[in-house]
């Protein structure tokens, strides 16, 4: 990431290091030309010598205010155009389809198969509890661009599974590589789709009416200047509600059974860091 100052900080190097240099210069100038005078005209008296290095540090002095005044104006013209032109990231809405034409990512929760990839080959897929282990319920996370300026180097940094009601240990994990590019501009109201998985099946503690999950997602964007890298943290409720009860396909805990689940999206609270 980088540091929101450091233009600014260059520019202070650059405008101090031009003014050590004129400063040097008068100064040089400033004892040289008295010598100058002395030898082709003949000498100065003591008030004109003063009035000559009042002169010249009043211009340094002037110099100096100048370059002091400049660098305000532009570490506050910089603060100004943040503000103008600030990015804002957040949920525009969560649904189980959206059928616009955005920009989209996969953000799967899975729950670990009792497949593996040889039995896979081998020709497994015929049962039907392979099936259930790939059925799934989406929802696509809208995320709007609400500023008033572009969101530069999207990014999915990270997604955790905070919580799972109806088991310590659930087992359920995030089967998506992160971080994940979510574009390299996202303009003012343009909008990205992150889809969020569910398996259909899962096994859950019996006689439970619903149970809970929550997941939190971190997304990281700068602005149209590249100074000010903002994070955008969600955390977001699930309900799980059992459907049906199904044929166990292999034991998992006591007092757990295996159910087709409905899943359903309950909110979320959104923190911007940055600002």
């Amino acid at each position: 990431m980088k540091n929101e100052w450091g233009i600014i900080t260059i520019m202070n190097i650059t405008n101090l290091k031009k003014t050590i240099v004129l400063i040097t210069l008068l100064t040089v100038v400033s004892f040289i030309t008295p010598l100058l005078l002395e030898v082709f005209l003949g000498g100065l008296s003591l008030g004109e010598l003063l009035s000559f290095y009042a002169s010249i540090f009043g211009a340094l002095i002037t110099l100096v205010g100048v370059v002091m005044t400049l660098n305000y104006q532009t570490r506050q013209s910089m603060s100004d155009d943040e503000i103008k032109y600030k990015p804002i990231l957040k949920i525009d809405s969560v649904s189980p389809k959206c059928m616009d034409f955005i920009g989209r990512r996969e953000l799967h929760i899975l729950f670990p198969s009792s497949y593996s990839i040889n039995e896979v080959d081998q020709g497994v897929w015929e049962d039907p509890y392979y099936y259930q282990y790939n059925e799934n319920t989406e929802f696509h996370m809208i995320i709007k661009n609400k500023g008033r300026g572009e969101a530069t180097a999207v990014s999915l940094d990270s997604a955790k599974i905070e919580d799972v009601s109806w088991d310590e240990e659930s087992h359920l994990y995030i089967g998506t590589s992160l971080p994940l590019s979510l574009g390299d501009e996202l303009l003012i109201d343009d909008r990205v789709d992150i889809i969020v998985t569910f398996p259909k099946f899962l096994f859950l503690k019996k006689d439970e009416d619903y149970n809970s999950i929550f997941i939190e997602l971190t997304l990281s964007y700068d602005d149209m200047f590249e100074r000010n890298r903002r994070k955008l943290t969600i955390l977001s409720e699930f309900r799980i509600e059992p459907l049906e009860k199904e044929i166990t396909p292999r034991f998992y805990k006591d007092g757990y059974d295996y159910y087709q689940v409905e899943v359903r999206y309950m909110g979320s609270q959104q923190k911007i860091e940055g600002q």
